[in-house]
């Protein structure tokens, strides 16, 4: 039997964005349409298309966006999934705390 990690989904309204605590390790991984992140130390502005994913390497926050282009629906939410660090398939594993906190856009 091959035991799969579990994933956080989430989705992300346009006009809104999420804030993210100590995911450092974390993969994030756009579905269905483009979103921007940045990581708070260090970070750079991050695009990622659907399928697209990120790794997130600093302990700060990282702030997560939608930003649909020009031919997408702007009104669709973004759904964005989080996933666990690699290589804890074989530890004892649990879900992080994770706060999230909507904040204003950058972008309205």
């Amino acid at each position: 039997m091959r035991a799969l990690l579990p994933y956080i989904e989430f989705e992300v309204c346009a006009a809104e964005a999420v804030s993210l605590d100590r995911i450092a390790g974390w993969t994030v991984i756009s579905l269905g349409t483009r979103v921007w992140l940045t990581e708070e130390k260090g970070g750079r502005d991050i695009w990622l298309l659907p399928g697209d994913r990120h790794r997130v390497a600093g302990v700060g926050k990282v702030v997560v966006e939608p930003w649909p282009t020009a031919d997408a629906n702007a009104d669709l939410p973004a759904r964005i999934r989080l996933a666990p660090p690699a290589g804890t398939c074989g530890r004892r594993w649990c879900l992080p705390k994770l706060r999230l906190a909507r904040v204003a856009s950058a972008w309205m």
